[in-house]
């Protein structure tokens, strides 16, 4: 899906370009701070880093400024782990200014004179242009000796990482950097006290750095620090996008005011919020805040701010398990838990949409979603389990008829559902009849083909064949739609309300 820059009625926005002379602000006012004081400010203000984990600013920076090593070295993610939300890109390429002065805030008051801005190893036009770009600010004085004039010195490299989901992770970006599998570290130590290379490293996502920056420069203008984030919302929207918008709005605003409310024709079923481990949420939970405070009070975790609205037509067994088999690949496979723990879901809700699901299986699920929280190492795994269990506590009958009565009430599932081709609709083309892998159509050109029951596969090809055409075929649950028993040509079969079968064309 296309996601467009959503323009909202909040103030101006840090992915504003900003103007020559209000460039790197934020940036001299902290040269000439306290940096206790600067530690203690942003601590007041509450700001947590934006990767994904959680962890407060202010407790990485009190760690790693109580380290008495001069080697210090500063971190900068700029991979985008999750897809729900292309944070980094967004900001690396239209704000590039408030990432690396955010950067450059945080080595100043750790003390680390030497950053590396961690880049998806697979884009080599991405690296190019920041090098570009750091190079230019290299130029201007306001990286490498004498930061701007002051005492402060700080040179940045650029270096390719796997874009990996675990790697949002600290330690697993750590080991990524290092050359070694990426996997989440055991802890202690933090990475803060030892960690690249052996050194006491600091390591914060694009979207920290971002905010950093931008709480900084509230600081020096002595007004009211609030905070934002970036939103991503998608699915059934009228305008699915990014949007920078105020830390802690709630799910329903960003449907509603955001995005435009739901797309023409669509119902509104449930929301993940939150990432790719996010919760699943029902209409009546919409008023959840997206911030790290709210979800952690009503039980939930907040990975990113993203929003996925699912419309009545969307399966939520189909759904979870997609986001499962996510989940599977995300995992760094280090720890048992999170290695078999995740594989284990995901045989589960693949299960649950081929008819193979046992008695058992819902609550055996349950456990395991709650054991990989309570055994896995990383808060990647930790969270795997969330959106399946969230979404059995919703939609609990819909889970039944799947894994009881083998039934998809929204016909997504394909195990679920008889394939059949409309007559009226049928052109004769033979498109799907050559491209169906059991030869279950019969027909020929010119003719309305018939699909045969017993040896379609349920495989969904002829769909998908056929939609951008005649889109004849159409999927059935216990009502079947009016076929002829054989191929006949094309217009020549009329069916009456309750009855099917071959009738001539009557003459004029």
């Amino acid at each position: 899906m296309t996601m467009n820059r959503i323009q909202t009625q909040y103030p101006a926005s840090m992915l504003a370009e900003q103007e020559k002379e209000t460039r790197f602000a934020a940036l001299r006012y902290v040269l000439s701070q306290d940096k206790a004081a600067l530690v203690e400010a942003i601590e007041t203000c509450g700001l947590v880093g934006r990767s994904g984990v959680g962890r407060p600013v202010a407790d990485k920076w009190q760690l790693c400024r109580a380290q008495s090593a001069d080697d210090k070295i500063m971190l900068l993610n700029g991979v985008d782990t999750d897809p729900l939300l292309p944070a980094a890109r967004i900001l690396i390429d239209q704000a590039p200014d408030r990432v690396i002065e955010g950067m450059l805030i945080a080595a100043f008051i750790v003390g680390a004179n030497q950053g590396i801005v961690c880049l998806d190893e697979t884009d080599e036009d991405q690296k190019a242009q920041v090098e570009t770009y750091l190079k230019t600010l290299v130029d201007e004085g306001v990286l490498g000796d004498k930061v701007l004039g002051s005492d402060f010195s700080f040179k940045v490299g650029v270096a390719g990482v796997p874009a990996k989901f675990v790697c949002r992770e600290d330690t697993a970006l750590i080991a990524a950097l290092s050359g070694k599998p990426a996997m989440s570290g055991l802890t202690p130590p933090l990475p803060e006290a030892s960690g690249f290379e052996g050194r006491p490293t600091l390591v914060h996502a694009a979207q920290t750095a971002a905010q950093i920056a931008a709480v900084c420069a509230q600081l020096a203008s002595g007004g009211d620090v609030s905070q934002t984030q970036l939103v991503a919302v998608s699915g059934a929207v009228r305008q699915p996008g990014y949007a920078e918008l105020p830390l802690g709005i709630c799910v329903q605003d960003v449907v509603e005011t955001v995005a435009g409310g739901m797309s023409d024709d669509a119902e509104l079923k449930f929301v993940q919020a939150g990432g790719s481990a996010g919760p699943i949420l029902t209409a009546e939970e919409l008023d959840l805040k997206l911030d790290y405070d709210s979800f952690e009070q009503s039980g939930r975790t907040l990975g990113i701010a993203s929003v996925v609205v699912c419309d009545s037509k969307t399966c939520v067994v189909d759904y979870v398990k997609d986001v499962q088999r996510t989940m599977n690949q995300a995992s760094c496979g280090k720890c048992v838990m999170g290695r078999e723990g995740t594989w284990q879901m995901q045989e589960f809700t693949h299960d649950m949409t081929t008819g193979k699901s046992k008695i058992d299986d819902p609550n055996m699920l349950k456990e395991l979603a709650e054991g990989i929280r309570a055994g896995a190492m990383c808060s990647v795994c930790k969270s795997a389990g969330i959106p399946v269990k969230s979404a059995m506590e919703c939609f609990p009958e819909e889970f039944e008829l799947h894994m009881r009565r083998k039934k998809c009430p929204t016909m997504v599932c394909k195990k679920y559902v008889t394939f059949h081709i409309l007559p009226d609709k049928c052109t004769g083309c033979t498109d799907c009849l050559t491209k169906c892998p059991v030869d279950a159509i019969a027909g020929g050109e010119g003719l309305i083909h018939v699909i045969d029951q017993d040896l379609c596969n349920n495989c969904g090809i002829c769909e998908e064949i056929c939609q951008p055409g005649a889109d004849a075929i159409v999927r059935a649950g216990a009502v079947k739609p009016k076929t002829p028993e054989k191929p006949v040509p094309v217009g020549s079969f009329v069916s009456k309300s309750g009855l099917g079968g071959l009738r001539k064309k009557r003459r004029k």
